[in-house]
């Protein structure tokens, strides 16, 4: 007998409330961490609320991301009056609690056994690929929320095949769309699973796949076009990756398992390893399909693994061609629920095989025992990360480092910057989160990433044609090797020191 999807929510309503709990917690007393890639998020979000649009810290249009999450951080800001810098922390707090809900109501559904269920929504708990992204200000949980609503309700489609739930995880689409561009892969699924589990007609599929895709294409689409109109380019300008197609799979898999197993491999046993789970997992589909003659458990499965499949696939190939950052634990954040998913409904349907040959008490238990045992890992790494964090109190530009940065402090007490000046520098990120000034970015002899060469005059125009007094903040011991050094700046700008300190320098540029 299947349990009970109603008399169970409750272990789930907790674990997500413990796991809100625990992000507002080190938020609220520590602040949210900001990344590079957050701070920008936090600028174009007081822009906004300040009637300025979509503008980043560095007067440049935003174009490099959608605009949902920083737009949610602006409405907080004009409604409750709570800057995003805190507001992030709080909101990424209500995130995590529920991803953690929903990923236990996707196991409620689909699991027979009650204690695995639990585990498996513990397992999304005590990730420490979640709890990192969630104690920074990024949209990736807002992103896995509709990854993981897209889910649930597609899975609902396929049972009913009514307009409601199409309806439902259409907008869940379009809503992950408009959070990461990474979105288009639910569009590309979601086509699929309409074609192949949709309606019985062809008319009907037709019809279906046709609402599908003017309700995900049509926001992001008005959102890239007014890219291009402002910028020239649909998604920024990108160049290509520094990093090659093998070194890109290596770091994949090398990400994908260190959540599992605290291994890292090189090419060759990654390649056997591959293989051996590959194996394995052809193996339990081949004994699942054998045991059991349900179609729709199988579905359950290949609706995930579709998703698992061309997300996995296109991260690769996308981070081989275009620059960004390098494959790590938040840009693969979005597989961990699924591939719980996927491991747990396996587990289950041996489960379910073993109690019919052997005592259900005893195969309980040492189920119980073998998952209590591999859960210590991720448990460990995420209490030693939370310990982290309370240490350096806060990650990144957040952290007791970079608050009491020399540089920064100088900023901070001298008076003279307050006005007049352009801000440009090799960690602009720090100096407009931390010294409150709008700052570019110091010129670039090859784009992010990317062994791509840009122009030298075009580097260095922006600066050259300031009319205004242009301040130069340098950061010592970054390892942003796609700028000029300082060395190769004086070459082509004049720089005149102001200060020498003990974590960098300010330069005053001449004309």
């Amino acid at each position: 007998m299947k349990i009970s999807f109603i008399n169970n929510k409750i272990p789930l309503a907790i674990a997500g409330f413990v796991g809100a709990c625990i992000i507002m917690f080190l938020t609220s007393h520590w602040g949210a961490g900001t990344s590079p890639d957050s701070v920008y998020y936090i600028s174009v979000a007081r822009n906004v609320a300040g009637g300025k649009g979509f503008v980043g810290y560095d007067g440049y249009y935003y174009v490099l991301q959608p605009p949902l999450y920083p737009l949610l951080l602006a409405a907080i800001k004009k409604i409750f009056l709570v800057d995003p810098l805190v507001s992030a922390g709080y909101l990424n707090a209500i995130l995590l609690g529920s991803v953690v809900y929903c990923s236990g109501l996707f196991l409620l559904k689909h699991l027979k056994s009650l204690s695995l269920v639990i585990m498996g929504t513990l397992s999304v708990l005590i990730s420490f690929a979640l709890i990192e992204i969630s104690l920074i200000a990024l949209s990736e949980p807002l992103f896995i929320l509709f990854v993981l609503l897209y889910l649930n309700y597609f899975d609902i489609y396929i049972e009913k095949k009514n307009l409601a739930s199409l309806l439902i995880f259409s907008s869940a689409a379009a809503l992950a769309c408009l959070t990461r561009y990474m979105g288009v892969i639910l569009i590309l699924t979601g086509s699929i699973g309409i074609f192949v589990w949709g309606r019985k007609t062809f008319e009907g599929r037709f019809k279906h796949l046709i609402y599908f895709l003017l309700i995900t294409i049509l926001p992001s689409g008005l959102w890239i076009l007014r890219n291009y109109f402002l910028s020239g380019t649909f998604t920024g300008h990108r160049a290509g990756s520094s990093y090659t197609l093998s070194q890109n799979i290596i770091f994949f898999f090398n990400t994908f398992l260190k959540w599992y197993l605290p291994i890292q491999l090189n090419g060759l046993q990654l390649f056997f390893f591959t293989l051996l789970v590959f194996s394995g997992f052809v193996g339990a589909i081949i004994l699942i399909k054998r045991l059991n003659h349900d179609a729709s458990r199988m579905k359950q499965m290949f609706s995930v693994l579709i998703f698992i499949f061309f997300y996995s696939v296109i991260i690769v190939i996308s981070s081989t061609t275009t620059a960004y950052d390098k494959i790590g634990n938040r840009l693969l954040s979005p597989l961990f629920a699924p591939s719980i998913f996927i491991m747990f409904i396996i587990l289950d349907n041996i489960l379910e095989w073993l109690t019919k040959h052997l005592r259900r008490r005893i195969v309980n238990i040492l189920f119980l025992i073998c998952l209590i045992g591999w859960m210590q890992y991720p448990l460990a790494q995420t209490t030693f990360n939370v310990q982290y964090y309370i240490k350096q109190s806060g990650w990144e530009f957040s952290s007791r480092k970079w608050r009491d940065n020399s540089v920064i402090e100088y900023l901070n007490n001298h008076k003279q910057f307050e006005s007049g000046y352009s801000f440009y520098s090799n960690v602009p990120e720090a100096v407009y989160i931390l010294a409150d000034k709008e700052t570019k970015w110091s010129p670039a002899k090859t784009f992010y990433n990317s062994p791509k060469l840009i122009n030298e005059n075009s580097s260095f125009k922006s600066i050259r044609d300031r009319k205004n007094k242009v301040c130069l903040v340098w950061f010592k011991n970054n390892n942003r090797k796609f700028l000029y050094s300082i060395n190769e700046l004086q070459k082509g700008i004049n720089l005149v020191k102001v200060v020498q300190l003990k974590d960098g320098e300010i330069y005053i540029i001449e004309k």
